[in-house]
């Protein structure tokens, strides 16, 4: 007992190694979570307004943008498949792959600064909400290019297992974004205040200065030697392949989300003091969910590294691994949601806004239902991930895709429609979760995932592919 143990501790795909592979990561996306902890900090002490609209525009334009970030994102499970196959020769095209389909999502979705007034009308929100939220999206749209970026140019790193990088990078980004958003939201240094709008530029600006980051360090000689990162020719068979299984991925993403959105949006239509209740919760939320991403993000890096060598063992080991960290990791945070939430909802309380109390005691009780599915959540995200990083993205998708429209959107809309009250949106979100998770469950148990792969069987030479 006490070998079958160390075993899982120690050895590969053991507690130690997803450790030393996903702490880097799960500090990476904390420092994103941070950045949007931040963000929303600041625009509580602005107004009550500016804050309620962050949260809905941003959800929007995040939604809008999963589809790009969705197929983009899925390099890294071709990155890590080529290092586990040794054909590292692949690895630099792969990334260039990306690149130019990150490049095209990002003019699309520049798009949106012309679109924005129709579709936050259509929302019905409160009028002064409703112009904050048209100005955030413009601003986040027209910044779009730099968010694909700096979603792809990491996968060159994470699909390897390298995350320390990242998360340097992720530590410049956040030390940038806190002062350049207070400088522009409240104005320092002779600026004038620019409020959600400064918010939005703080964010990009410091994304970018994550871009720049990454690219010099793509293009550095050792991995232009060792990766081919100049080899920037458009392949053909391998873009087919990545949006092949980059696609259902997006669309699994996209649908996800717009599930997401549409709960959120309709939780604004019952007031301004449950959008900022909203706001407020999902931004606290975030320090439970980042950090679950990375090590989620882990899962499918090993077990795209484990299925391009043909270890599948090694896979169920680390997901299991991944499983066990994801949940001793969330019980801390139900601790803290519900026993401590005078502690992380203290920061957002403006000193002397007595219209605010609301606003506090509903973000309090939404705290209480994010710890009714946390669990289930974290299972969702792990095993989800898994099957993607060996090749399963068509189940994925169907599975969220369905059960997002049918057990989760509609009925939320059906509940606001019928006049029922907002915490029933969110008995439906929790259901919702929990019969994903178990359907992931299952899915992975059948094991269909382990006969999967996304690479091709044997690299061809550079001299044979098919080049456009």
């Amino acid at each position: 007992m006490f070998a079958k143990k160390k075993n899982q501790v120690l050895s590969r795909g053991g507690f130690l190694e997803v450790l030393k592979i996903a702490l880097p990561l799960v500090l990476s996306h904390s420092c994103h979570a941070m950045n949007m902890f931040v963000d929303r900090l600041m625009l509580a002490r602005f107004s009550q307004e500016a804050v309620a609209a962050s949260f809905a525009a941003g959800v929007t334009n995040f939604t809008i943008a999963c589809f790009f970030i969705g197929t983009i994102g899925y390099t890294g499970t071709f990155v890590a498949q080529y290092e586990g196959a040794n054909h590292r020769e692949r690895i630099g095209q792969s990334v260039w792959q990306g690149i130019y389909l990150a490049l095209l999502g990002g003019a699309l979705l520049a798009t949106g600064y012309f679109w924005a007034q129709p579709l936050f009308e259509a929302f019905h929100h409160e009028a002064q909400v409703i112009a904050e939220e048209i100005r955030y999206f413009r601003v986040l749209s027209l910044g779009g290019i730099i968010l694909m970026l700096s979603c792809v140019l990491p996968c060159f790193w994470t699909g390897r297992g390298k995350t320390r990088f990242v998360l340097g990078v992720s530590f410049v980004i956040t030390l940038c974004n806190i002062p350049f958003n207070y400088i522009l939201i409240y104005g320092k240094f002779g600026l004038m205040p620019r409020g959600i709008v400064g918010a939005a530029l703080g964010t990009i600006l410091s994304e970018g200065v994550g871009v720049l980051i990454y690219l010099a360090a793509f293009l550095h000689p050792v991995f232009r030697r060792h990766f081919q990162t100049l080899n920037c020719r458009i392949n053909g068979k391998l873009l087919a392949r990545m949006l092949r299984f980059g696609l259902p991925n997006g669309v699994n993403m996209a649908v996800d989300l717009a599930s997401f959105n549409t709960f959120a949006l309709l939780l604004g239509c019952y007031g301004v003091s449950i959008q900022e209740a909203t706001s407020i919760a999902f931004g606290i939320n975030n320090i439970a969910f980042c950090p679950v991403i990375g090590i989620a993000m882990m899962a499918s890096i090993l077990v795209g590294q484990a299925v391009g060598a043909e270890k599948i063992p090694l896979a169920k080991k680390s997901v299991r691994s991944c499983l066990i960290l994801v949940t001793l990791y969330n019980a801390l945070m139900i601790v803290l949601f519900t026993f401590f939430q005078h502690v992380v909802l203290a920061p957002f309380i403006r000193s002397g806004d007595t219209a605010q109390i609301s606003s506090i005691a509903f973000a309090g009780t939404m705290l209480y239902f994010i710890s009714g599915y946390l669990f289930f959540d974290g299972f969702n995200m792990v095993l989800s991930n898994a099957l993607r990083g060996a090749g399963d993205t068509r189940f994925t998708m169907f599975a969220m895709t369905l059960e997002g429209i049918i057990c989760f959107a509609l009925p939320c809309v059906v509940l606001y429609r019928l006049g029922f009250p907002w915490w029933t949106l969110w008995l439906t979100m929790i259901a919702y979760i929990i019969l994903l998770g178990f359907i992931f469950i299952v899915r992975y148990k059948q094991g269909a995932w382990t006969k999967m792969r996304v690479i091709e069987e044997n690299a061809l030479p550079d001299n044979e592919e098919i080049l456009l």
